[in-house]
């Protein structure tokens, strides 16, 4: 018998100093942040890397399963991306890949999406079509049907990245950790986040999410004590 086939290793609680601190503010971006950097996003040259950043901004998927999305995934009309697989290339060879089920089984689901977004891949849709582009089954598929390389994706957010004056490391995962900080600053539940996201639990959306709440809490405690201040003066 193996005398440790049963045992665990509990996992540290996180402490919200440890939620507080620098460098989880590093993981994503501010609102003002995200603005400035999508600015340069619609200056890029290439439409399917505008596109596939927005749509990772804005829905929060993983990199590899936003390339992988087939048009039978998207529902324009009900708004709705179905998430069920991911693409996994071992060489980052252009079209050397193959379609995998996602990270878990709570990576399987379904996101809405915001009008933005839709607006977005009509544009690539419309772009694909005008340019009679080879016919595809991935979204984002290029002028010869093939998607993108992730990490061709990693290098581009990087290269648009440097482009601004953002001092943080700018990787495709930042505007996945970025959608986590824009529906805690708009007072989404946790589980809710998580769900969307496809975790089932992680420390770091648990961290961004307390990070950005904590703050938002500071700020709602400094304006109640002017309110309060102010009534006591009339």
């Amino acid at each position: 018998m193996n005398p440790v086939e049963a045992t665990f290793v509990p996992k540290k609680k996180m402490t919200l100093e440890e939620a507080s601190n620098e460098d989880t503010a590093k993981l994503y971006l501010e609102t003002n942040e995200l603005k400035e950097f999508l600015s340069y996003v619609d200056k890029h040259r290439n439409i399917i890397y505008r596109t596939l950043i927005y749509a990772i901004a804005f829905t929060g998927m993983r990199p590899g399963e936003a390339v992988a999305l087939k048009y039978e995934d998207v529902d324009l009309e009900k708004k709705v991306i179905h998430i069920n697989k991911t693409v996994y290339a071992k060489k980052s060879i252009r079209g050397d890949f193959e379609l995998t089920p996602p990270k878990t089984a709570g990576s399987i689901r379904s996101v809405d999406i915001d009008n933005i977004v839709v607006e977005k891949l009509k544009q690539l849709y419309k772009w694909r079509e005008y340019r009679e582009w080879a016919k595809s089954d991935f979204v984002f598929g290029d002028k010869e049907g093939i998607p993108p390389i992730v990490k061709m994706l990693n290098q581009t957010v990087r290269r648009i990245g440097a482009l601004t004056d953002i001092n943080k490391q700018f990787r495709t995962y930042i505007l996945r950790h970025t959608h986590i900080s824009l529906l805690a600053e708009a007072g989404v539940d946790l589980n809710f986040i998580m769900n969307r996201v496809g975790h089932k639990n992680s420390d770091t959306t648990t961290k961004i999410y307390l990070h950005v709440t904590s703050g938002m809490r500071m700020a709602a405690t400094e304006r109640m004590h002017d309110k309060f201040t102010e009534l006591l003066e009339e």
